[in-house]
């Protein structure tokens, strides 16, 4: 383990490689974030930078403490939306089980099994909240 325990753990390089074939692949389909959130462990971080230089997008990643702390997905939802966050396509980089619970928490079922470097779309027709939303895509870079 790191120094510094898991919050210092880096990126694999596999996770590199998949995650860089990740962006290139959501370039292609025109994938542009407005905000990017990301938990604050270095593997998310690195995350959230590679995709969005694979995908050739210059967004700055925003910590948000709660994708590595909030206790569920109700609080989750409502400290991005403390951020002003509504109605706009965002990326969320965070970890399991929290973005799992999340997902089906929104979409009204169980926790999708989500692998390491997944992305998957959720679409609201209003604000998030529990059983609001509609899993539209999910991508495994493994995958790709």
């Amino acid at each position: 383990m790191a120094a510094g325990g898991d919050a210092a753990r880096a990126l694999s390089p596999a996770g590199e490689q998949a995650v860089d074939r990740l962006g290139a692949h959501l370039a292609g389909l025109g994938w542009r974030p407005v905000r990017v959130l990301t938990s604050p462990l270095l593997r998310a971080q690195q995350t959230a930078e590679r995709v969005l230089g694979a995908a050739h997008l210059t967004l700055e990643p925003e910590v948000m403490a709660e994708l590595a702390t909030a206790p569920g997905p109700d609080e989750l939802l409502a400290a991005i939306a403390a951020r002003g966050i509504d109605g706009v396509h965002v990326l969320l980089v965070g970890h399991q089980p929290l973005l799992g619970d999340t997902v089906g928490w929104c979409c009204g079922g169980p926790a999708p099994p989500l692998t390491p470097g997944q992305l998957v779309r959720v679409t609201f027709d209003g604000p998030p909240g529990h059983a609001t939303g509609a899993l539209r895509l999910a991508i495994r870079p493994d995958h790709l």
